[in-house]
This record gives structure tokens, sequence and C-alpha cells, in this order.
């Protein structure tokens, strides 16, 4: 589809039940929005675009959603991780612009279904990890935020899982670094020129009432559903996104 201030009602709609559903998630579990989010938006919108869009919402998203647990964030882990997420994110955003969106495409639905066979496998948090897993965590997590701007969250994760043994310190913690990682991919985007493009403002008329309505709802069931089981449903919802987005590259 070429970048266009046009678009069909069928994508309008597509675009707007996407947003709801994946802010829906998170806020369910917390994260995951453009995880779940890119590889169904680029069936109907360009992955250039797809990305600094999720970016955004996902910024406006914790910015209003940060100042819950904000007594809980641990900062010694805030600061190992943004210096190397940093360089990712330089690195990931100078390969979004230079890749062809076939290799691209192709790597992020193989990335989507790797999250979810992790999901789904669920591997125990209960052996703490060095500091020095910080560097390999950010910097990888800043090169999928970079190119993607999915499957970031899930290094951090699964980094301070195994670091912190609370799990709403988990959270917190993750919210704080979010604010910082997320403001600097937004300045690296306008750097390169990815969120210097007229169709992203339509799309971000669709999406913010899409992204508000979405976690609305998803925070209002947080307590009526287990972790395990909303971590179950992402999973699965995960490896289709992903065999999906392969199946329309390659076949």
């Amino acid at each position: 589809m070429p970048d266009s201030l046009e678009l069909p009602s069928s994508s309008v709609a597509i675009v707007g039940a996407v947003v709801f559903f994946a802010f829906f998630v998170r806020g369910v579990s917390g994260f995951g929005s453009a995880t779940i989010a890119i590889p169904l938006l680029a069936h109907v919108i360009p992955l250039r675009l797809a990305v600094p869009l999720l970016l955004l919402l996902d910024f406006v998203s914790t910015v209003a959603t940060m100042r819950i647990d904000r007594a809980f964030v641990d900062k010694a882990e805030v600061r190992r991780l943004i210096p190397f997420a940093i360089l990712g994110v330089v690195v990931g955003a100078s390969l979004l612009v230079r890749l062809s969106p076939t290799y691209l495409l192709s790597a992020l639905g193989l990335l989507v279904m790797f999250f979810g066979i992790r999901t789904l496998v669920e591997p125990s948090a209960d052996k703490p990890v060095s500091a020095f897993w910080s560097a390999p965590a950010g910097f990888t997590g800043g090169v999928f935020g970079g190119m993607f701007g999915s499957g970031a969250a899930t290094p951090y994760v699964i980094y301070l899982t195994h670091r912190l043994r609370d799990k709403r310190r988990v959270r917190a913690t993750f919210s704080g670094f979010a604010f910082f990682d997320y403001g600097f991919r937004i300045i690296a985007f306008v750097a390169t020129g990815v969120l210097l493009q007229l169709p992203l403002l339509p799309l971000l008329a669709i999406g913010l009432p899409a992204m508000a309505a979405g976690q609305y709802l998803g925070n209002h069931i947080h307590h009526r559903i287990s972790n395990a089981q909303a971590l179950r449903v992402i999973g699965v919802l995960l490896i289709a996104s992903g065999l999906s987005l392969l199946a329309k590259v390659w076949l």
C-alpha cells in the first residue's frame, strides 16, 4: 500500500481495531502493545508508518499511566539499561531506513513467533542474573525498537523479571525506563525522517481514541483474569500473527 493520506474505510476500521486490541493487551499485561499491533498493521499500512505510529501511541500511553507505580521504580536498573538501549536504537533506526521491507517483515514475523513461543513456555524467573545482562538486554531491545517498534519490551522485561522479585517493581521499572526509551526513539526517528511523514497524522487521529479505549478496558479487567491466562492467550496470538506475516511476504 503506498504512503498516502487517503485510507480506504476498511483499512481505517482495521487500524482502529488492531490498536484497540493491542492496548487492551497492554492494559491487561503491562506491555506488548507494539508486539501485537505492528505485524497486524503491516497488512494494511507500510511498516515505515506502523512503527512510528505505535511508538507515538506507546509514548502517550506511558506518560498517562506511569504515575500509578512511580514509587516502585528501581532507578538503578533504569540507569543500567538506558545507555545500551540508546546504542541499539541508533543501530535499529538506521537499519529501518536502509533494508528491504521484505527482509524486515520476514525478520519481524520470525521474531514475533519466537516471542509467542517464549511466552507459552513461561520459563521460570526464579534464578537471579547478573547486572551484566543489562548490556545485551538493553542493546537487543533498542535494536528491535529502532527497527520494528516491536519486540523491544521483551528483552527488557525478561531481564527485569530475573533481577527484581516483586511483580509491581518489574512493571513500574519497565514503565520508568520506557518513558526515556520511547522519548529517545522519537528523537532518533525525527532525525532519520521516519516521524516526518504526513500520513502519520490521520493514523494518529484513528489510533489515539482506539488506544485510550483499549487500555481503559484492559485496565478495568486486569484483576479479573490471572497473569498466566493472559500470557497464554497473548502467546497464541503472537504465533498466529507472525505466521500470517510470513505468509503475506512469501506466498
